[in-house]
């Protein structure tokens, strides 16, 4: 039987060394990410962790961007295993536009763009690269693009416990079902049920996950 291991002398005090360091540099660093943050027409709540900054871009007319606790955005490489070549962009980028993101999401390098409505609910993680919108854009139609006719636009409902893989593309007017899981590189352009698989261009059903009754 083998016997345990002993902690190398003097491991406590580093270990506890290092926690009231993560303390203090949270302490010292949330006034200026609250700074940050208002700055941009966000709140900023306790309990947020941000590598790098993130943007927010909020429209001046009725538009808004709320955000849950615990918020975790990586805009830099710094805790991503793969590397972030952006920051976290969240915009609510017309008049009325809504963001509503729950409590306790992660996203990594990502980009959130609202016209009209984007609600993302709790223990969502969504990768790097992602692009999330509820918008074309841009018309289809190259007279129209033109004549700059808006876009047309679909409210996106993104349910609690989903994963995004990276590099995916969630489109307009799609709703992703709890605990779903879009494949890295997917370009989802319909509903995706709950504790669903979903992978490809455009993403189909490659498989389910097993759920506790």
């Amino acid at each position: 039987m083998r016997r345990a291991l002993k902690p190398l002398p003097g491991y406590t005090h580093v270990r506890n060394c290092y926690r009231v360091w993560i303390r203090v540099k949270y302490w010292v660093s949330s006034p200026l990410h609250w700074y940050w943050c208002a700055c941009q027409g966000v709140k900023w709540r306790y309990g947020w962790t941000l590598h790098g900054r993130p943007i927010f871009r909020v429209h001046p007319v009725n538009a808004r961007i709320r955000i849950g606790e615990r918020f975790h955005a990586h805009s830099r490489s710094q805790g991503n295993a793969i590397g972030v070549f952006q920051p976290v962009i969240i915009s609510a980028w017309a008049p009325g536009a809504q963001i509503e993101i729950a409590d306790d999401v992660g996203m990594s390098g990502c980009s959130v763009t609202a016209e009209q409505h984007i609600t993302i609910g709790k223990r969502v993680t969504i990768g790097a690269g992602v692009l999330i919108m509820d918008t074309d854009a841009h018309p289809l139609d190259p007279e129209q693009r033109f004549r700059g006719v808006p876009a047309r636009t679909a409210p996106v409902v993104i349910e609690e416990d989903v994963f995004v893989g990276a590099r995916a593309i969630i489109l307009k007017g799609v709703r992703l079902g709890k605990g779903a899981v879009v494949a890295a590189g997917a370009v989802v352009t319909k509903d995706v049920p709950c504790y669903t698989i979903v992978g490809g261009n455009p993403a189909r059903q490659i498989g389910t996950i097993p759920t506790a009754n």
